[in-house]
């Protein structure tokens, strides 16, 4: 491919240190990829070229990149192209078991909570606010907060100027004094054999903290803290980062000591202000700045632009500019079209989404280059609906099809065992997931039914369980009935006997709903997940299997719908394995395709309280995020408003 002036000069520059910053389709990452290429063209060996991103899908963009500008395959493998919490990992070379949902870490925060009531002095406790215990709410809150503040390593950067957590300190950086002193307490439950030892367990990002708390005390050399962890690497010639405006200051910390371990190693950070998207967990623009970046570093710093952008053309290049407030130029010798259109009501949507990927099929465009991109999980379920039926295979990205989420299994389980038509549900992987969903989802730890099988582990139990279920699926019903009773709350015995009551009794039109309403899922969700957005995903769920169900004569035609578009779903996942040529479009949420690109972006439900987001923690990030979605069009933009409530972006857009 042909490089840009702009390339060029990043790619041939005798600079040491450079700072990349770019539009948002200027080719940031593809600057990268050369980058790396001209350097293993001069001779550096690849095992000493080390490239960092925040996100997984950053990762994979940069290695496609690479690819894409002709990189050989056994360069590629040798080149370091990692996430930055994948080297921290690999640094701290440890066994420390990683737990993924936060539900895993209830019991540590309120531990901490209980050793903080007991061990504060009484002047401090008459500060603290106190929730109420086991309020899900507050559990998300605190994880939420540190997050932001082991990004921002607040209470090192205390620790390292000999400062104590204190109001007045909590007051000085802006931050909550109880959740800070909470926070002290989490991690030395997280450590309880002291910080010279690994942790009890991580979750989320720990490691890239875990890692900058070690070696990040600036009143030490990098040299005195080397021994401090298992792996540090023996030779870096050249340290690349991508995205670099998702930085927060523990990675900024790992950044600036790897450019200090190797003093004449170059370094090459790209980025764009207006995609950061992760200031909830401390991500600052700031750290692309010069200045700060010499003065950490002790480096001069070349600040390089890459400005118009080759992605899309002047017509998108404009709404762009009038949504970011600042000149945006297109160098694209294509145009880009920007489709504007209106919905009615949910199914209007989904109904133009597909209408618009058949267009888009009808011209023999691949459907790999269309791409659906939503805010929120539960916006899928119509659109995969309609595309189901309209035999269009997908692939989703950032989560699963809607008929694989607990919420929607636990439903499809209730009509199952009501009509008694388990045995419809044909396929064995759906069985299996519904008797997880069951388990996962009322919260129970199977028991042992008999002398023989005492010894068995909850884990072992459900995989018997599993077995006999997807054997022979009149068992479904015993299953229920029995260890899942047994082992619920009273409260989650009630809303499973009268929801299956009301399958089995009613069999009015109204069926569906009263056994939906019967289930109380705004109850149970905020019993079950400490995440508000999952929460409000497993009301939206139900809501759109409602209004799913609107359209169909009976319960038992919407059942065995859902059992169909489960077939159906299958197949094209079969059809996919077999041929690698087989075309899909990516039905996928916004942030994980930051750093892609796709011919056509169809943005549907741009609705106030959709996009933006009513429950959003964060407006800037929010906006930023719209910036990241037009901004991965090509060829095509579609934007589908709603009419009686347009989001506020499609006026910001200039549309």
């Amino acid at each position: 491919m042909m490089a840009t002036i702009e390339q060029l000069g990043i790619q041939s520059t005798a600079h040491r240190s450079v700072l990349v910053k770019a539009n948002a389709g200027a080719a940031k990452t593809t600057t990268l990829a050369l980058r790396i290429g001209e350097l293993l063209a001069r001779g550096h060996p690849p095992q000493n070229i080390l490239a960092l991103t925040y996100t997984d899908s950053a990762r994979r963009a940069l290695r496609d990149a690479m690819v894409k500008v002709g990189i050989q395959s056994d360069m590629l493998a040798r080149v370091g192209v990692t996430t930055y919490n994948r080297f921290a990992v690999h640094c701290l070379d440890d066994d420390t078991q990683v737990i993924s949902e936060p539900e895993q870490t209830n019991g540590h925060i309120w531990k901490a909570l209980e050793q903080l009531r007991e061990q504060s002095s009484e002047h401090d406790i008459k500060r603290f606010w106190s929730p109420v215990d086991g309020d899900n709410d507050f559990s998300e809150m605190f994880l939420r907060f540190a997050a932001k503040a082991k990004g921002m390593l607040v209470r090192e950067a205390a620790f390292w100027e000999e400062r104590n957590i204190t109001w007045d300190f909590a007051e000085e950086i802006g931050m909550d004094f109880t959740l800070l002193r909470l926070l002290g307490k989490y991690e030395k439950l997280r450590f309880p054999q002291g910080d010279d030892f690994p942790p009890r367990f991580r979750f989320g990002h720990d490691a890239t903290y875990d890692l900058a708390r070690i070696i990040g005390d600036p009143n030490y050399p990098m040299s005195d803290r080397r021994s401090l962890i298992g792996k540090w690497p023996l030779s870096v010639k050249a340290l690349l980062v991508d995205e670099m405006h998702d930085l927060n200051a523990a990675m900024f910390t790992i950044t600036k000591r790897i450019v200090e371990s190797f003093p004449d190693a170059y370094f090459c950070g790209v980025g764009d202000s207006d995609q950061v998207i992760h200031a909830s967990a401390g991500a600052d623009r700031k750290y692309m700045d010069k200045a700060l970046f010499e003065d950490t570093t002790g480096r001069q710093v070349k600040v390089m632009n890459l400005t118009a952008s080759f992605r899309f053309g002047k017509g998108l290049a404009t709404h762009v500019g009038f949504f970011s407030t600042k000149p945006y130029a297109s160098g694209a010798k294509h145009e880009t079209q920007v489709i504007h259109t209106t919905y009615e009501d949910d199914i209007d949507c989904a109904t133009q989404v597909v209408s618009a990927a058949k267009a888009w099929k009808s011209e023999k465009r691949p459907l790999s280059e269309l791409a659906v991109l939503l805010r929120q999980p539960h916006q899928s379920i119509l659109i995969e609906n309609a595309l189901l039926e309209a035999g269009m295979p997908y692939s989703t990205t950032g989560f699963e099809t809607y008929l694989h989420r607990p919420e929607v299994l636990l439903v499809r389980a209730l009509l199952a065992i009501g009509l008694n038509r388990f045995d419809t549900i044909t396929s064995v992987q759906t069985r299996k997931r519904i008797v997880e969903a069951l388990v996962s989802f009322c919260q129970v730890e199977l028991d042992y039914g008999q002398d023989d099988d005492k010894y068995l582990t909850p884990v072992q139990r459900l995989e018997i369980a599993i077995n006999e279920v997807t054997l022979h699926p009149d068992t479904i019903r015993i299953f229920l009935e029995g260890p899942i009773f047994r082992g619920s709350s009273a409260a989650v015995r009630r809303r499973l006997s009268k929801s299956l009551k009301i399958v089995q009794e009613v069999r009015e039109a109204s069926m569906f709903p009263m056994m939906l309403n019967a289930l109380e899922m705004a109850v149970w969700a905020n019993d079950r997940w400490v995440e508000k957005q999952r929460r409000v995903d497993a009301i939206a769920h139900l809501q759109g299997l409602k209004i799913a169900a609107s359209g169909y004569s009976d319960v038992v035609a919407f059942f065995d719908h859902l059992n169909q578009m489960e077939i159906k779903h299958e197949k094209h996942e079969e059809e996919y394995q077999r041929a690698a040529k087989l075309s899909r479009l990516h039905l996928a949420d916004v942030a994980t395709v930051k750093g892609l690109e796709f011919e056509h972006v169809i943005l549907p439900f741009l609705a106030q309280g959709e996009f933006p987001a009513s429950n959003c923690e964060s407006p800037t990030d929010e906006r930023n995020m719209m910036y990241v979605a037009m901004t991965r069009a090509r060829s095509v933009l579609s934007v589908i408003t709603s009419a009686t409530q347009p989001s506020e972006f499609v006026g910001q857009l200039g549309i």
